[in-house]
């Protein structure tokens, strides 16, 4: 998968920056890398979201 960059403007006001940069396929679900950047400091997490819910067309 390429990276991909989101921007996320939270409910205060303040942003935070989302680099995806892999994601596999865990049973029903997929499951992202994810790089989050903000105040304070880097915070490497994961995002899982069911197969049903993801476009077929997906890549």
């Amino acid at each position: 998968m390429e990276p991909e960059l989101w921007t996320v403007d939270l409910r205060d006001g303040s942003q935070i920056t989302v680099l995806t940069h892999g994601y596999s396929v865990e049973g029903t679900e997929v499951v992202f890398s994810l790089l989050f950047k903000g105040k304070p400091h880097f915070q490497l997490d994961t995002l899982r979201i069911p197969l049903a819910l993801m476009p077929e067309d997906y890549s």
